[in-house]
C-alpha cells in the first residue's frame, strides 16, 4: 500500500524529548516499511527520521521548516496558531497534489473533513471531552482507529475500523533485574497526570521519587502550587523534560513506575516503556489501564493511591522478568504495524464497495434515462 502520514507541526518525528504521538508515528512507519509498504510523511522539516531515510519507499515532505511547539510562553500562542493554520493549509494543498500517488491518508490529528471522498483513517490519540463532542459529531463520515477498546466507549458512534495498540521497539529498552531503590513518574505536569499524587505516595512510603516530563503553559499554576513546595524535600528529585536516553535510564532502574492519572487515558505510553524494562506500574484503574496492566503481575490497578499505600509490598516484589516478556510480546511496533495494515485494508475495501455501488447506481440511472428518451422519441 501507499500511505500518506500526516503529523502535526508542533513536534518533530521522532521527538527530541516529549512527544508520545510522534514517537509512535516513527515506529509505525518503521514497521510498515518493514512490511513492504510505501510511506509519504508530512511533518516538520527538522524531523530527524533516522534510519527511515535509507529506505527507497520513504519520503518526507516538510509542512513547516521547523517544528513550532507552544512551550511555556503564553504570549506567543497567537503567533504560533497562525503558523499552525498556515501549515494545515499547506497539508491540504499537498494532499490534493499527491492523491494519485497514494492509496490512503492516515492522520494523527489533522482534520480530514475535506477528504471524506478518499480512503482515510484518523488515529484518536487523545481522550474525548465535552468540548470535542461537537467537532466529532460533524465528522462521523470519517474512519477511525482507537488506541484502546476503552477509548471507543466514550464515543461509540464513530466509524471505527479497529483497535491498534501503540508499540515501540523493545530492543531499545534494557531489562533490569535488580533496580535501584526509587520510584519514578514520567509525564506532563498538570491536573490530568497528577504527579503530586505520586510525590505524596512516595513521601508516605518514605521512598525516593524521581520525576520527569513536560511543563507547558497549561501546567504553570499547577506546578507552582502542587509540585514546587515539595522540591526541597531530599526524597523528591525533579529532572524536568529529558531525552529518550535519560528517560530509559530513569524508568529501567526504578523499583516501580507511578501513573496517577485523573482522566480517561486512551493509552499511556510510559506504562509500556516501563514494562519493557521489567518495571511494574501502579495506576489508577481507569481508561486503558486494565488493557495494559495485568493486575497483580505486571503492576497494580487501584482506586486511589491510598489503596496503593497498603499494597506497596506487592508492587515492589513483582517478577520483573515476566513483566518484561509480556510487554515485549504484546505491545511492540511490529504488532502495531500489522494491526494498522488490517485497518487500512478495511477502509480501502469499504471505498471500493462504495465505488462499485455508485457505478451500479449510475448505470441504472443511465438505463432509465435511455428508456425515457426512447419513449419520448416514439411519442
Amino acid at each position: 500500500m501507499r500511505i500518506a502520514f500526516i503529523a502535526e507541526p508542533y513536534i518533530p518525528v521522532p521527538p527530541e524529548k516529549y512527544g508520545g504521538t510522534e514517537r509512535v508515528i516513527y515506529y509505525l512507519i518503521k514497521g510498515l516499511l518493514e512490511r513492504g509498504h510505501k510511506i509519504i510523511l508530512l511533518a516538520p522539516g527538522d524531523s530527524k527520521v533516522g534510519e527511515l531515510v535509507s529506505s527507497p519507499d520513504f519520503k518526507l515532505i516538510p509542512i513547516v521548516r521547523k517544528h513550532t511547539f507552544f512551550g511555556r510562553n503564553v504570549t506567543e500562542r497567537d503567533k504560533i496558531k497562525k503558523r499552525v493554520y498556515k501549515a494545515h493549509s499547506k497539508v491540504r494543498i499537498i494532499l490534493k497534489k499527491i492523491r494519485s500517488e497514494i492509496d490512503i491518508i492516515h492522520s494523527h490529528k489533522f482534520d480530514l473533513k475535506d477528504f471524506q471522498d478518499f480512503p482515510n483513517l484518523t488515529t484518536l490519540h487523545s481522550a474525548f471531552s465535552f468540548s470535542k463532542l461537537r467537532y466529532f459529531e460533524k465528522r462521523k463520515g470519517l474512519y477511525y482507529v482507537s488506541i484502546s477498546e476503552n477509548q471507543q466507549e466514550a464515543f461509540p458512534d464513530l466509524q471505527y475500523v479497529g483497535v491498534c495498540y501503540n508499540g515501540l521497539d523493545p530492543k531499545e529498552f534494557p531489562f533490569v533485574k535488580t533496580p535501584q531503590n526509587y520510584l519514578c513518574f514520567v509525564g506532563r505536569f498538570d491536573t490530568e497526570k497528577n504527579p503530586h499524587l505520586a510525590i505524596e505516595f512516595a513521601l508516605k512510603t518514605n521512598m525516593k521519587i524521581k520525576l520527569a516530563g513536560k511543563l507547558d503553559w497549561r501546567g504553570q499554576d499547577y506546578f507552582k502550587e502542587m509540585i514546587k513546595p515539595h522540591l526541597n524535600n531530599p526524597l523528591v528529585e525533579y529532572l524536568g523534560e529529558i531525552g529518550m536516553k535519560e528517560k530509559t535510564e530513569l524508568i529501567s532502574n526504578a523499583v516501580a513506575n507511578l501513573h496517577p492519572t485523573g482522566f480517561r487515558e486512551p493509552f499511556g505510553l510510559t506504562v509500556l516503556e516501563a514494562g519493557y524494562c521489567g518495571t511494574p506500574t501502579m495506576a489508577i484503574k481507569a481508561g486503558s489501564m486494565p488493557e495494559l496492566i495485568e493486575d497483580g503481575r505486571t503492576g497494580l490497578l487501584v482506586e486511589d493511591f491510598v489503596e496503593g499505600y497498603h499494597r506497596i509490598g506487592e508492587l515492589v516484589g513483582m517478577d520483573r522478568k515476566y513483566i518484561s516478556v509480556r510487554s515485549r510480546n504484546l505491545f511492540n511496533y511490529k504488532t502495531m504495524a500489522r494491526q494498522y495494515g488490517v485497518a487500512y485494508e478495511k477502509v480501502i475495501e469499504i471505498f471500493k464497495e462504495m465505488k462499485s455501488v455508485s457505478a451500479r447506481t449510475q448505470k441504472k440511472i443511465q438505463k432509465t434515462r435511455d428508456v425515457l428518451r426512447g419513449i419520448w422519441k416514439e411519442s
